[in-house]
């Protein structure tokens, strides 16, 4: 049990790295370091089952199968996207397990440290779950005690699913060829997958209302045998459905026992010390511009830092945009050509929401790390050097905003000339903002940082981005509800002609100073 226990406190630092990291940064290590981590399960924990909690007691979910289904469905997808992410991080990526090799550990003991370990990371995200078993059984009239057991019982079954579920889809891919050619590929597209069900999953809550509303909503059948075994502890579909389950599992049980975990410890030390046998293009005579625009492109080709500017950048505008976009509160197909300048505006508030300080831009020039001393010691002008970084930067974001863009014209119906108006408002935007952020970088560089979250933490820290991204997004509002008024108010050219130049007038403005405060002085 000693033994079980310092494996569990070693993959602990492994499950998430940046909490790890950022418990490291405050001088934490050792046993403080490990209660901080578990500290932060539980706190997930707590909000989890607080937040969803609240939200699910005011519905009678045993009388509503399609809304019970679909909320099973939404924690489903959260609790498998966290399983996969912690199944990639405890067992491929920590690479600690030729490290065992000689020390008196047995592969089942390693095993089960890593299981509980990713049991300990998905359990916040499935919570709510059993809150939502528990209270289903309650509106139902099922004994309290017996409702309890059975929403425990089942809330195990569902951490067990998707356990077996997530270790054959990625246990199963680690084996193939191509993973071992292409290990960054593979790991890559599956965050990215993931990721995009969390998305799928916040628009399915976002839509529970309508859900709840709509008698004629179809349940997921997939989810039913859940909802009977909740609401009709003693009847027999009940049974029925409990048989269905056990041997469903007990059917992944044994394709898990005897596919997988043969060799399962050595093809896992196999896949973790591959390093994959990268191939380099030479390129000869190639233009020193052409040369640092290939070097930009290989910097930002690093999955996590992929990963960590589309969830900070890109997930909230698209949320967005598909709230709005699906419920057609935001319908601008009546909308006339006069809205133009709205729509720009509209635009710029793209580009604010997209260039953060979590975007590539503002860490553009410190992923150079030692590179960009070493700039200083060639002929290179440095203003050249940033220059040809900053219009890579700004090009980057460009192109986001233009698919965030693209996006919203068919979610909300836009005419042409509103879509023009809004991608050269996000445009201007986002050489605005990349100016701001991109100087911002310059002025904390930091060459010396092992983890990403060292650059996003930098500055006026979480919380002042946090306050930053708000404010501008509620004064941004403002902003454009203030153009829609005086443009109902008056039906003159001179109020649009005028919030136009007064928008080109303050953008101006802004990159004269950036010219003559760190341009002209480089």
């Amino acid at each position: 049990m000693r033994q079980l226990k310092e494996l569990i406190r070693v993959n602990l630092l492994f499950a998430n790295p940046q909490v790890t990291q950022k418990g490291r940064l405050k001088g934490k290590s050792g046993t403080p370091l490990i209660r901080s981590i578990l500290s932060q399960y539980v706190l997930s924990a707590v909000i989890f089952v607080v937040v969803y909690g609240l939200i699910m007691i005011q519905t009678d979910f045993s009388k509503q199968p399609q809304l019970f289904t679909y909320f099973v469905a939404l924690f489903s997808v959260l609790g498998l996207s966290q399983t996969i992410n912690a199944i990639i991080n405890v067992f491929l990526e920590s690479k600690d397990l030729p490290a065992y090799l000689p020390l008196p550990f047995t592969p089942r003991a390693i095993f089960s440290a890593k299981l509980i370990v990713v049991s300990l990371t998905v359990v916040p995200f499935l919570l709510p779950i059993f809150v939502l078993f528990l209270l289903s059984g309650i509106k139902a009239q099922v004994p309290l005690i017996l409702a309890v057991l059975i929403a425990l019982v089942l809330f195990l079954l569902c951490l067990l699913f998707l356990y077996l579920i997530s270790s054959l889809l990625v246990f199963s891919l680690a084996r193939t060829h191509f993973y071992k050619k292409h290990k960054k590929i593979v790991t890559s597209a599956l965050l990215f997958i993931t990721t995009g069900l969390v998305i799928v999953g916040v628009l399915v809550l976002n839509q529970s209302d309508a859900l709840e509303t709509t008698n004629g909503a179809p349940a997921l059948v997939v989810f039913l045998p859940l909802f009977c075994l909740t609401t009709q502890v003693l009847s027999l579909a009940s049974l029925y459905s409990l048989i269905g389950l056990i041997g469903l599992l007990s059917c992944l049980l044994l394709i898990f026992r005897f596919f997988i975990f043969p060799r399962f410890y050595e093809e896992l030390i196999e896949i973790s010390t591959i390093q994959g046998n990268p191939t380099r293009k030479i390129k000869q005579q190639q233009s020193l511009t052409k040369l640092l625009w290939s070097y930009n492109l290989q910097l930002i080709k690093d999955p996590n830092l992929l990963l960590q500017v589309f969830s900070s950048s890109l997930v909230f505008p698209i949320i967005f945009f598909f709230s709005f976009g699906f419920s057609n509160v935001w319908n601008l197909s009546g909308v006339g050509n006069q809205y133009s300048v709205t729509l720009f505006y509209g635009g710029v508030l793209l580009s604010y929401l997209v260039t953060t300080p979590l975007s590539l831009v503002a860490i553009l020039l410190s992923l150079d790390k030692e590179n960009y001393l070493y700039i200083h010691a060639t002929p290179i002008s440095i203003r050249y050097y940033l220059r040809q970084k900053f219009l890579f930067g700004f090009i980057v974001q460009s192109i986001l905003t233009f698919i965030l863009a693209t996006l919203a014209y068919f979610l909300f119906h836009m005419s042409l000339s509103l879509w023009i108006a809004f991608i050269l408002g996000g445009i201007l935007g986002s050489s605005v903002f990349s100016q701001v952020y991109f100087w911002r970088d310059f002025r904390l560089f930091s060459s010396h940082w092992t983890d990403l979250t060292q650059l996003f933490s930098r500055g006026s820290g979480t919380f002042g981005l946090l306050l930053l991204q708000f404010g501008g997004l509620v004064g941004g509002g403002l902003i454009i509800g203030g153009t829609v008024w005086l443009m109902m108010i008056s039906t003159t050219f001179l109020i649009p002609l005028g919030l136009l130049l007064l928008l080109l007038i303050v953008a101006s403005g802004v990159h004269g100073y950036f010219y003559l405060t760190y341009w002209k002085k480089v």
